[in-house]
């Protein structure tokens, strides 16, 4: 076998052996992350909601002017706002509220029985308008939702009093695995505020972690003059501004391009060696696989590099920003895409070194 012949020839050309080993590996690390992401948020993004996507606009009011800064008047303003929208033709309800579907928005907290030791759940957590349910299409199936003059007293509320809210089925069986959720008690991790499930509604999914099936909502205006009001709209028809689906492409032309170019240096500086080879006897499918597995040697050093650097990046990823842990067969996938790359990229260059006369041996000798 030429394994040996071949890596000591390696030794002797380090820089460009380095650079295709760093340009393999860092593409695997890089593509094989991003590819986890995209294939995970795509599994997010088909999973059903329970609320009517298709029909829903979020809108954001920024207030300008220093008297927006007072609670009431600011309050008073909400509510022009939704009078304002809900007049619009082709508008079928309005809402409120700090919930935005398919973002990480609200907040999240832990919930528990009181006077328990339980573990707190966690759950995504927003404040929200008696006409939420309505504007999203989440109806209630067990119990109510909330008032008016819920929702008018629930930002002036007191902590020390009991607040309704109206959670997911996810968090009620959570809390409850036995059913019968509404009319009972939750509270907070600390039990320094204490809620009443009044309502319940079915299916909810919004992508937040762990807790993308749970939510609570509570009666509360969520405006504030450094944060704004948010509202959500749904429409009769489709809304009007439509979002465009973007394509994800994942592109590796740079590294193929890179093999190419190494590759062709490579025979290029060589010609006389593969001169000489020819003229001892060594034909032209000799020269092609030495190339080829000169090539395959050098891109396996890059893959396996790579795949040390996607698992470490990853890592980094999933530990310290938000992902999903890299999948083994998402890793291979990309460490054979790079195998085959490799060869195809080089196998242009030795094809052509390969026709190289014999005659160049004796040139300037």
């Amino acid at each position: 076998m030429e394994f040996g012949p071949i890596f000591r020839s390696l030794l002797r050309s380090r820089a460009r052996v380095i650079l295709i080993v760093a340009e393999v590996a860092l593409t695997l690390a890089i593509v094989a992350n991003c590819l986890s992401l995209i294939l995970d948020t795509r599994a997010q993004l088909a999973k059903p909601s329970g609320l009517d996507d298709e029909h829903l606009i979020a809108i954001q009011a920024t207030p300008f002017d220093d008297r927006l800064r007072d609670p009431k008047i600011l309050g008073q303003l909400v509510e022009q706002d939704r009078r304002t929208l809900r007049a619009v033709a082709g508008v079928r309800a309005v809402s409120h509220t700090s919930l935005r579907p398919w973002e990480r928005s609200g907040s999240i907290t832990a919930v528990r029985l009181p006077g328990t030791r339980n573990e707190p759940a966690r759950t995504q957590s927003a404040e929200a308008d008696p006409g939420l349910f309505d504007t999203l299409g989440l109806p209630i199936v067990q119990g109510r939702g909330f008032t008016q003059a819920e929702y008018d007293q629930g930002g002036d509320a007191p902590l020390s009093e009991v607040q309704p809210v109206v959670v997911s089925r996810a968090l009620a069986d959570h809390l409850y695995p036995g059913g019968g959720a509404v009319g009972k008690p939750i509270a907070d991790a600390d039990e320094s505020q204490r809620f009443t499930i009044v309502g319940i509604v079915d299916h909810f999914y919004n992508p937040f972690g762990e807790t993308s099936e749970k939510v609570m909502l509570l009666p509360a205006r969520s405006a504030s003059f450094d944060y704004g009001s948010r509202y959500l709209v749904r429409t009769q028809g489709s809304p009007a501004p439509l979002m465009s689906q973007l394509e994800k492409a994942l592109l590796v032309l740079v590294t193929a391009r890179g093999i190419v170019g190494l590759t062709s240096f490579s025979v290029a500086e060589r010609q006389r060696q593969i001169g000489t080879r020819r003229a001892l006897g060594a034909d032209r499918l000799a020269i092609v696989r030495h190339f080829l597995l000169e090539n395959w040697m050098v891109t396996s050093f890059g893959v396996v590099l790579g795949v040390l650097l996607a698992y470490g990046l990853n890592f980094g990823i999933v530990t310290w920003v938000a992902g999903a842990k890299l999948s083994p067969a998402t890793v291979a996938a990309g460490a054979l895409t790079l195998w085959m790359i490799g060869l195809g990229a080089a196998l242009g260059p030795a094809l052509r070194g390969a026709r190289v006369p014999p005659a160049i041996a004796t040139r300037n000798v």
